[in-house]
């Protein structure tokens, strides 16, 4: 039999060595691991002083572009769409600003704004809810707006799509001629009656626009309504001469509007549209549609093309030394470029 004081002498020697050991690790390995610790601290506040004056450098980069492209856009913008109307549709979440400074820069560049027209929430849910009274609203309202549609399928967004074609002929032409007055006038208000739509300043029918420029909702994707979008903005394009849906640079990215339009490839994006860049781009964009170019993705996006070369004035400032003449041959026309990405 083991004696008592054995074990007593047992616990003393564990409890000594854990002593002795601590003592050791404070003074002999204290230096050393204090310095490893001190060095890895030191390359963390270097990286993180780095990576904020790279952030400082880009954010005076970005207001500097921003304050070069205000200076010049008066010069880049008129002429470009003198004599063009454009209706501009926006979703009732988008961002006002850049509804406001797309709608500016379009007047700039000589166009007619001939309305602003916001598609109400209950348009864009697809759960079902609305189909078929949006199927029924579009059936009822396609000859006032001279479209036949097709047989409807059981799709979750066929309701939208039939009221989106609707719409479109009534705000949109590509002939120069529009539906009558009256008629387009009876669309937009069925569809304003029942709150799928709201016009701007309370106005009752707008005249016929050639083009057309959807602002996407704003705020962070995922965005809901892409698929509603998605198909209006092909019935804006069908039944104009050109569309081009934008957005802001922080409502962009996998889950948002713009990303599933960029996927369709089916009209020209802008996604940096809350910036004086980007509203710039929005009215080359235009420019290129009716210059029968075919649809571009421009922006800031990985899969978006450099900002579209500079479009001269229509009428530019005399000068002593006359300009020189280039010209540019066109596409073969809209049909031939529907779809292709730049």
């Amino acid at each position: 039999m083991i004696d008592f004081r054995y074990h007593l002498v047992s616990i003393i020697a564990v409890f000594l060595a854990l002593a002795v050991g601590l003592v050791v690790g404070a003074t002999a390995l204290a230096p050393a691991t204090e310095a490893l610790l001190k060095t890895a601290e030191n390359a963390l506040s270097k990286t993180n002083a780095d990576l904020s004056k790279g952030n400082r450098d880009l954010t005076n980069q970005l207001n500097a572009e921003q304050a070069f492209a205000r200076a010049v856009s008066p010069r880049l913008l008129p002429g470009l769409l003198t004599g063009e109307k454009v209706v501009v549709v926006a979703a009732s979440n988008a961002d006002p600003n850049v509804t406001s400074g797309v709608t500016k820069a379009l007047q700039v560049a000589g166009a007619q704004v001939t309305g602003e027209v916001t598609v109400n929430n209950t348009f864009l849910l697809t759960d079902g809810h609305d189909e078929d009274q949006l199927t029924q609203l579009a059936q009822s309202q396609a000859a006032k707006a001279g479209v036949t549609l097709a047989a409807q399928s059981s799709g979750p967004v066929a309701g939208q799509q039939a009221a989106a074609q609707v719409l479109a002929a009534s705000l949109l032409t590509a002939g120069g001629t529009g539906i009558p007055a009256a008629d387009s006038a009876a669309v937009l208000g069925a569809f304003s009656q029942d709150g799928y739509i709201s016009i701007a300043n309370g106005a009752t029918s707008l005249a016929p626009a050639s083009l057309a420029v959807l602002v996407a909702p704003s705020g962070p994707p995922p965005q809901s309504g892409s698929r509603v979008l998605v198909a209006l903005a092909v019935a804006l394009w069908n039944a104009g001469s050109g569309t081009v849906m934008v957005g802001g640079t922080q409502s962009v990215g996998p889950g948002s509007v713009i990303s599933a339009e960029d996927g369709a490839g089916q009209v020209s994006t802008v996604d940096n549209a809350d910036t004086e860049t980007g509203q710039i781009m929005t009215v080359q964009a235009l420019r290129l549609l009716l210059d029968r170019k075919a649809p571009g993705q421009y922006g800031i996006s990985p899969d978006a093309a450099p900002t579209p070369v500079p479009t001269p004035s229509v009428t530019p400032p005399a000068t002593s030394t006359p300009p020189s003449t280039s010209s540019t041959s066109a596409t073969s026309g809209k049909s031939a470029s529907h779809g292709a990405r730049k």
